[in-house]
């Protein structure tokens, strides 16, 4: 494997630098930035709506994009190692797990692994080159997909500016981190220009024995061949080394120190290319784009084995079981530890490419104007899925256990409409999607191999109302369909089998208001009801008697999302000090339909809360600048209590599984000092200032939080 270290992003850098350094910026021009909801289109779009402009996120200062995304309303995430390299995200009330039903996206290109048929996240786009996000829980999601039954995220990176400029940001920081970012950008004659990105960053996880080193460049350039047209090329290589593992820990191994880890040899790599080639052609009242690209993504995890022991009263380690098992098991005082003969290497491979066109127009008709888009989108994917079996606590060879490759290929095509008329805005649109795949198992029939394929489609509807009573309010409703579509192991199993699923679906309802009653106060206020069907299980969740998958899940989901912006100089001539709240609060989180426990498979849970959907988020951003150099920031963030199992269960489990979550706050605080006129920014930054221990996840037994962590930095930029 290639390996991106610190010294290959400086050398790119700086030779990027040096080749575009004498680039004419004599002249200015603007490279719009690739966003799901165009700027002019937000005040009549009919859905929920954030966007975190680029000047906000930066004054986060995060570390993690988990601190970024609870910040908005109705956005659930689920920590797991801390620097938010492995996110867990769900909207509304939905399963967090590797954020496989949202549609996570990068200048509008999917970046899961295999978007249709294996969605689950283990690669994030490094936190130093987003420039801002947007998400989207409203209608326009009929133009994207798959995945898109909580919503879409979108995260806009920076664009070639309309002067020369350069960045250098450097930090260090307790928990061994440390990171250098180097950015430079320029227009050239005509309106071509370059952008060169380099990043290298280190640390420590939220646990012992733990680490990352994470390199990442990023080349993109825009050329002009004429007036009305505009080509962007778009390069990124990625290269992660992590030490990170799998296992969490039990009941007693949390209670003797909850930041431990004892799988020290648990490795994981993550090797990434990605390009993207984006045509523009702008016409009169509208435009066409068409956009290409391809990644390739390298995943490989290394996990030791486990043995599970139980320390009985006189301090001694009992061998409890040798087999290896993913469960320690509930004995009272249960542990589990590494096996010093074992270690299993889950290697991923997985490639995705395609093209999407999309066509834009506007119409004037008498009193009303239209706003037409239509586009479609081919695509191809696939998955090689390889396991190997060690010897050893660090072998990286052995016996082949697993040898899958799966393909998949879509077709996507949608319109959307939109009627402007006096005060009133109707969105309208529909989407189609057909996808075909194929699976084969090369060790299935003694060696024979196994294979099978299916195809299936669905159609995604929407429709929005926006009612404009005011200069300052705009009122809207509306009504869409998300869909996700199973994975290729659900459909075809490894013997070749074919089960006919139907794509997951969801009905979103949403009905909320904009408004600006005063100068200084912004305020949006949401009420939603999604009602999540079609869920592919087993069927002895919903009450049959095989293990066999059906579409027989149903959930509901029912909130009110309130965001507020404040600014105490505008609202009554005060300090310069500014407000920034979302809350959220889910009532109504439950399985609905005829279902039964995935533990225990006899115990009906129709009417219990989902898990990891907890009742209420809060989270209040506090800026006060007492002087025009000084910027002063607190965030509190506070998460109510949630359920880790679906039984519901509120004691917890000797193996760390099942049990609640208590609630927990966690307060942040930054400190920085701008010289403007040198172009320099010193930031002093604590994350969980109050050092709160606390409970992050139960899946795979107990993960806390991340414990204090304090930064300094320096940004200097021209």
């Amino acid at each position: 494997m290639c390996r991106v270290g610190y010294f290959g992003v400086g050398v790119g850098f700086f030779t990027g630098v040096a080749v575009f350094g004498q680039l004419d910026t004599g002249r200015t021009y603007q490279v719009p930035e690739i966003q799901v909801v165009k700027r002019q289109n937000r005040e009549s779009f009919s859905g929920s709506y954030v966007w975190i402009a680029p000047q906000r996120y930066e004054q986060l200062h995060a570390t993690s994009i988990e601190e970024v995304l609870r910040t908005v309303p109705g956005v659930f995430v689920r920590l797991e190692d801390g620097l938010g390299l492995r996110v867990n995200i769900g909207i509304r009330g939905l399963p967090p797990s590797r954020s496989e039903k949202v549609l996570l996206l990068e200048d509008g290109i999917p970046i899961a692994p295999a978007p249709y048929g294996y969605p689950e996240l283990y690669y994030h786009p490094p936190l130093d080159r987003i420039q801002g996000v947007e998400v989207v829980k409203g209608g326009a999601q009929v133009l994207y997909g798959p995945q898109t039954i909580g919503g879409v995220i979108n995260y806009v990176t920076a664009i070639p500016s309309r002067e020369r400029r350069w960045r250098v940001r450097a930090s260090v920081g307790t928990r061994r981190y440390g990171s250098i970012y180097g950015l430079y950008s320029a227009l050239a004659p005509e309106g071509s220009g370059v952008l060169l990105e380099g990043l290298y960053k280190q640390g420590q996880l939220n646990r012992e024995n733990t680490g990352v080193r994470i390199g990442d460049i990023v080349l993109k350039t825009w050329v002009r061949p004429a007036a009305a047209h505009r080509l962007l090329f778009k390069v990124n290589v990625y290269d992660e080394v992590c030490q990170a593992t799998y296992a969490g820990l039990t009941q007693a191994q949390f209670e003797e120190n909850p930041y431990q880890n004892p799988f020290p040899h648990d490795t994981f790599f993550v090797e990434r290319y990605a390009g993207q080639v984006r045509w523009e052609w702008e016409l009169p009242q509208g435009g066409v784009s068409v956009t290409g690209y391809g990644t390739y993504l390298q995943r490989d995890w290394w996990r030791q084995g486990s043995l599970v022991r139980r320390r009985t009263a006189d301090g001694r380690d009992t061998l409890v079981s040798a087999d290896n098992s993913a469960d320690p098991g509930n004995e009272p005082g249960v542990r589990a530890i590494p096996d010093p003969g074992r270690a299993d290497g889950r290697l991923r491979r997985y490639w995705f490419a395609g093209v999407e066109g999309r066509w834009q127009q506007s119409i004037q008709t008498g009193e009303v104007f239209h706003r037409l888009t239509v586009g479609a989108r081919v695509h191809g994917e696939r998955q090689h899925r390889y396991q190997i079996r060690a010897t050893s606590a660090i072998g990286r060879t052995g016996a082949i256990v697993e040898d899958n490759w799966r393909w998949g290929r879509a077709l996507g095509a949608y319109v959307q409409e939109q009627l402007f008329w006096r005060r009133w805005v109707l969105t309208a649109g529909i989407r189609m999607e057909l996808i075909h795949y194929r699976r084969l198992n090369v060790l299935g029939q003694n060696g024979l191999g196994a294979a099978g394929q299916s195809q299936f489609w669905t159609l995604i509807p929407a429709i929005g109302l926006v009612l404009i009573p005011a200069e300052t309010w705009r009122v809207f409703a509306g009504l869409h369909a998300g869909f996700a579509p199973p994975r290729v192991e659900d459909v075809i199993d490894n013997s070749g089998g074919v089960t006919e699923l139907e794509p997951e679906r969801s009905w979103n309802w949403e009905l909320g208001v904009r408004v600006q009653p005063i100068s200084g106060l912004n305020v949006e206020i949401v009420g939603f009801w999604l009602d999540y069907r079609n869920q592919i299980i087993t069927a002895t969740l919903a009450g049959g008697i095989t293990s066999a998958l059906t579409n027989a899940g149903r959930t509901s989901h029912q909130g009110i999302e309130v965001m507020v912006e404040a600014d105490a100089q505008q609202l009554f001539g005060g300090p310069d000090v500014r407000l920034f709240g979302s809350a959220t609060w889910l009532p109504v989180a439950r399985y609905e339909g005829n279902r039964y426990s995935i533990l225990e498979p006899t115990v009906r849970i129709t009417g219990h809360r989902l898990p990891y959907a907890p009742e209420y988020q809060l989270s209040a951003t506090l800026q006060w600048k007492p002087w025009s150099f000084l910027l002063l920031q607190g965030v509190l963030t506070s998460v109510g209590a949630q359920f880790g199992d679906d039984l519901n269960t509120v004691e917890g489990t000797p193996n760390g599984r099942q049990g609640r979550l208590s609630p927990f706050t966690v307060v942040d605080g930054t400190v920085e000092w701008q010289l403007p006129s040198w172009g320099v920014n010193f930031v002093l930054s604590a994350k969980n200032l109050l050092n709160r221990v606390y409970i992050a996840d139960r899946s795979r037994g107990l993960l806390p939080g991340m414990p204090r962590m304090v930064q300094v930095g320096i940004e200097w930029q021209r």
